[in-house]
Formats: structure tokens, sequence, C-alpha cells
């Protein structure tokens, strides 16, 4: 197989992985007691997204004699994707320090686990890092046009 073939099947693999993942959170119910449908969903979402981002970025580093724009769509897109995962990561955490595991009382571990997160984040934190990211791109495509000129 050839450099680009891989790279598409990382990112159709990384993809079907996160929606995959979703799809056992959603079929799937779990429940304070049985945490497993939760775990595994987080897992696969977790291995789906990092393949996603790994094939686009190294996609954009290694593919050859495919058009520049697609190379540099490749990198900034994995590039994205990373930063946004990356910063947005903490706001998915679920604090669940005020109960000692899942051997609390039975009313303070479903309160925990209600306020469990949903896996898909709050939606637009990304939103900031995302035009930050695109407009660090824009600017350097720019001052590359003012030195070529010159």
């Amino acid at each position: 197989m050839k450099n680009k073939d891989l790279i598409m099947l990382g990112i159709i693999f990384g993809i079907a992985l996160y929606f995959f993942g979703a799809m056992i959170s959603n079929v799937f119910d779990s429940s304070a007691s049985d945490l497993l449908p939760y775990k595994v969903s987080g897992f696969l979402k977790l291995l789906g997204i990092g393949i996603l981002t790994a094939s686009m970025v190294v996609g954009g580093i290694i593919v050859e004699k495919i058009d520049k724009n697609l190379k540099m769509l490749l990198l900034i897109l994995g590039l994205v994707l990373l930063i946004i995962y990356t910063i947005g990561s903490p706001l998915l955490s679920w604090d669940i320090s005020g109960v000692s595991g899942m051997m609390g009382s039975g009313s303070e571990s479903e309160a925990a686990f209600e306020e469990r997160p949903t896996a898909l984040g709050t939606p637009g934190f990304e939103l900031l890092y995302a035009i930050l990211a695109i407009s660090f791109v824009i600017a350097i495509g720019k001052f590359k046009k003012k030195r070529v000129k010159k």
C-alpha cells in the first residue's frame, strides 16, 4: 500500500471508531453500578480521535504526490483537532473527588454519576482555539507572500 492509502485508511478508521464509541454510549445505557459501557465508549472515542489526528498530521507531513493545498489542509485540520482536544479535554473531566470511588453511599454515587460528562463536551468550547489557529495560519501565509515578493 502507498502512504496515501494508509493515511486514508487511518482517517476512515479513526472516524469509524469515534462514531462506534458514540453509538455504544447511546445504545447501551450505563448506570452508577455498571460503568462498563461508559468506559468502553470513552476508550473507543479517544482511540478514534487519536488515530484521526495522527493520520492527518502525519499525512500532512510525509505524503507526497498530492496537491499542496490538500497536504496543507490535512496538516492544518490535524493540528486544529490536536489543539481542540488538548486544550478542551479538561472540560470533559469527571470530578468524583467527593465520592470515594463507587463505594460511597448510594445517593452520592448516583449524584456523581448524573454529573458525568456527555462525552461530546461543552458545545462551542473549541471555537476560540479554532479561530486562533486559523488566524495564525493566515498570518503565516501573508508573511510568506510578502517575503516572496521582496
